[in-house]
């Protein structure tokens, strides 16, 4: 048994093909063919079921265990490659595309001046997606503020950050002591993120609370695009006060907590347990925590 055998077993089980996992390893299908066979003979079972191709149980078991060989052969190739900071090293990093904006730049333009070799590759996605990415090892870190399984992840807490309601200035809302009445809201329109995301979840039960749907007009997972159509005056939404705070701000638009709730919630970096961080990765979180 060799990496190249428990590779092509991984391969063909994804694609459920012996042509199609030759065409993507880039070798012959009989080659590929008599390779598992060989593996197969030497392990005394068969790993497959020809037709249609799929994984016996034998091959189950043996993908389990192919699936952390390979990971722990990825990590002694990080540590190895990591005791010169010389060396080529790279961080995928997950994130919200609207923390992009006022997070990254500063950060990252101190990390390259300490690790020029450090190449750096930025997912933006909504944070339903980048949980599911960092459980399939696609990422390095996840940035956000929905925790996943604390069993398996480790957190950097950041801090915790408030939820404002953000309207159109021209609305002339009541404002009491820097707060609103969600009451006042009733007939306004709204601009929400995806459906999946707690915050989306949260203002459904602010407005069920108050005796009213909410009438939300247009969806986003961009909030610097939220903020524009704020100021255009075509409805409200609710925006983090790190987003508020970096972010110019317009004359137009109007920033306030809403009487009777105070939705907080804490902004982390998560990663897995068993994950081995290089030094620039390690530096990234450093890095992180200063700039709040």
């Amino acid at each position: 048994m060799n990496l190249n055998q428990i590779k092509y077993v991984m391969t063909i089980a994804e694609e459920k093909s012996f042509t199609e996992a030759a065409k993507k390893l880039f070798i012959a299908q009989p080659s590929l063919s008599k390779s598992i066979k060989l593996l197969e003979e030497e392990l005394g079972v068969e790993l497959f079921e020809r037709n249609p191709v799929k994984l016996t149980y034998a091959g189950e078991l043996f993908l389990q265990k192919a699936k952390k060989i390979i990971d722990e052969v990825d990590d002694i190739k990080i540590q190895i490659s990591d005791i010169s900071v010389q060396n080529k090293t790279n961080i995928i990093i997950g994130i919200p595309s609207h923390r992009c904006y006022y997070f990254m730049p500063k950060i990252l333009s101190d990390l390259h001046k300490e690790y020029p070799n450090c190449y750096i590759k930025i997912d933006e996605y909504p944070t339903f997606i980048l949980k599911d990415m960092l459980a399939e090892d696609k990422i390095d870190f996840y940035l956000g503020t929905e925790n996943p399984d604390s069993l398996i992840y480790k957190e950097e807490h950041i801090c915790e950050e408030t939820v404002y309601l953000v309207y159109p200035k021209s609305w002339n809302i009541s404002v009491d002591n820097g707060e609103v009445n969600f009451k006042d809201f009733k007939d306004k329109n709204f601009i929400i993120f995806p459906e999946q995301l707690a915050l989306t979840h949260y203002v459904h039960k602010m407005c069920e609370e108050n005796g009213f749907e909410l009438n939300s007009i247009i969806e986003c997972h961009n909030a610097e695009t939220i903020y524009s159509m704020i100021n255009e005056g075509l409805g409200a939404s609710f925006l983090p006060d790190l987003f508020l705070k970096f972010f110019p701000h317009h004359e137009n638009v109007c920033c306030h907590k809403v009487k009777g709730y105070l939705y907080k919630r804490d902004f982390s970096i998560f990663y897995k347990n068993d994950k081995y961080l290089v030094k620039p990765a390690k530096r990234f979180l450093e890095l992180f925590k200063q700039i709040i």
